[in-house]
């Protein structure tokens, strides 16, 4: 019951009794939960350290149980404490290290991981890392698993901004393409581009993450980047793919209700095309034929009295269609 206090066994139990039986002179607690005296002593001693009990003053001194709800809120707040002083610790511990960057070796700058696991566990530190922003670059060779990036959600939910620029090739698998809008559902900012220099991924600007083959063995090997100029250089990068990159409507994915004069599967074809994909890729990702695509755009021109599909994309983002 109060393991997680930090209570043994033989302390709950006597505690326990104690709150059961009354308050005891320690020979007499000592026959109550079979123990020796000199055993009983030092339980009592224990419990007295963490704040469970308090003894009456001599001659008759005897062994007095604090209230439960009293006695775990102090220990609460003694190891608040404890934490907010190792905190402070750590600040400063960082603080210094932060200070010597600039003396650091190449190795202490730079970690090579190897191992598609090794690489795995790399970017689950890199999340838990940020305390602010995490920036990512999504381009292919795509992992196999899709899955729904659960420390992401986990990450957002503490606060820390999500902003990624996915390939455009993205889209063309319908689970990923599925596994993209759940993360924008839970607040991540998403933007296509086309042709993708890179993957990567940034904590802060604390550490970055970055593959070192552009091949299909890409998730096996990458870099762990600590403070530097590379480091600078990476987000400097990432920062002029975001100002390039295309705002990302997951309408049609997601099944949004239509507004505005639109329809979700027309934004969903606006977001595509003004993303760079031909006619051809855009109608093979919705299921519809060139002509199709052709056809809507035609319809969509008109309705916004556009001479050209330029014209059409200020359009459709001017009326909050992408």
């Amino acid at each position: 019951m109060l393991k997680a206090a930090g209570l043994s066994a033989v302390e709950e139990s006597t505690y326990l009794v104690l709150l059961r039986q009354g308050g005891a002179p320690v020979t007499q607690l000592a026959d109550r939960v079979g123990l020796t005296v000199a055993r009983a002593r030092r339980v009592v001693a224990a419990l007295e350290r963490e704040g469970f009990v308090h003894r009456t003053p001599p001659p008759q001194e005897r062994v007095v149980p604090v209230p439960p709800d009293l006695a775990v809120e102090q220990l609460i707040r003694r190891r608040y404490e404890e934490l907010e002083r190792t905190r402070e610790a750590a600040h400063r511990l960082a603080a210094e290290a932060h200070g010597r960057a600039s003396n650091r070796r190449t190795e202490e700058l730079i970690e090579i991981v190897s191992g598609r696991a090794a690489v795995g566990r790399a970017f689950e530190r890199l999340q838990r890392t940020a305390r602010r922003e995490m920036r990512v670059l999504v381009a292919p060779p795509y992992a196999v698993a899709t899955a729904v990036n659960r420390t992401q959600l986990d990450r957002e939910a503490a606060g820390v901004a999500y902003r990624a620029v996915y390939d455009t090739t993205a889209l063309a698998d319908a689970e990923f393409a599925a596994t993209v809008a759940t993360h924008i559902r839970a607040g991540e900012s998403a933007r296509l581009a086309e042709g993708l220099p890179t993957k990567l991924a940034v904590a802060d600007r604390e550490l970055a993450l970055l593959p070192l083959a552009w091949t299909t063995s890409a998730h096996n090997a990458a870099l762990l980047v600590h403070p530097c100029g590379l480091l600078d250089a990476l987000v400097a990068l990432f920062e002029t793919v975001w100002t390039q990159a295309t705002p990302l409507s997951v309408a049609g994915i997601e099944g949004v209700a239509p507004d505005a004069g639109i329809s979700a599967d027309d934004r969903h074809l606006l977001s595509l095309l003004v993303a760079g994909l031909t006619d051809e890729a855009a109608g093979a990702r919705l299921g519809i034929s060139r002509r199709t695509v052709v056809r809507r755009v035609q319809v969509l021109m008109e309705r916004t009295n556009s001479r050209s599909r330029l014209q059409l994309g200020w359009q459709a983002r001017e009326r909050g269609w992408l």
